[in-house]
């Protein structure tokens, strides 16, 4: 992780040196391969940094990135995207796992606040549980749906008006679904006492498993 954290500090220095042309061609390339979350995080940064270095060597001879890369960024994003290795399937199970833990455990955190103010030592166990399935799930959806504009969206020179309209639409859709949820799942299965304080205790293991995941996972980069 140290070396990808400096790859990429590299990369946002050496990119102030680019020309406002060869700027936006390389910020192209840039969002539409990190957006690809499966490939290796750690051979993605180096490409990238290599790229950057052979653009920045042909800038100072007078070339663009077009004269260098070719006139089509999407063409040739696509090829490196193609070349690259997927991550290690250990890496990725473990990055899912990660993402899990932060997901629950950011909503039991906020759901104990919400109970410490209402003053409530009492959840009803099966609407809990499916309300943590439903903000798993939607979560995953939302994070795919964000991909995905984004690789789409890397290579617009102006974010259209339908993408603004179905992203406003996903938005609303999404929280009246999550409504939805918690309004029809309200009060199913028995009561299970447990205290906001445990709750919140609850939600701060599961950060804290997280971030010893990432920390280990990182540990080899």
């Amino acid at each position: 992780m140290v070396i990808v954290k400096k790859l990429i500090s590299e990369t946002n220095e050496k990119r102030k040196l680019l020309t406002k042309e060869n700027e936006i061609y390389f910020d192209k390339l840039l969002v539409y391969i990190r957006a690809h979350l499966l490939l290796s995080e750690r051979q993605s940064e180096e490409v990238l940094t290599e790229i950057l270095d052979h653009l920045l060597l042909a800038q100072a001879e007078g070339k663009t990135a077009s004269d260098v890369f070719g006139s089509n960024p999407k063409v040739y994003a696509e090829e490196i995207v193609e070349a690259l290795p997927k991550e290690k399937k250990g890496n990725l199970i473990t990055f899912g796992v990660e993402i899990l833990c932060d997901i629950i455990g950011w909503f039991i955190i906020i759901g104990a606040i919400g109970r410490y103010f209402t003053k409530s030592d009492q959840i009803y166990l099966y609407s809990s549980i499916i309300n943590v399935v439903a903000v798993v799930a939607i979560g995953s959806g939302l994070l795919y749906v964000i991909l995905k504009q984004l690789k789409q969206g890397a290579f617009e020179e102006k974010m259209s008006k339908r993408t603004v309209v179905k992203s406003g639409v996903l938005g609303v859709v999404t929280f009246g679904l999550f409504i939805a949820i918690l309004y029809l799942t309200d009060e199913l299965g028995p009561l299970v006492n447990i205290t906001w304080f445990t709750q919140l205790g609850a939600g701060s293991a599961l950060l804290l498993i997280s971030y010893l995941m990432k920390r280990d996972r990182t540990k080899s980069y």
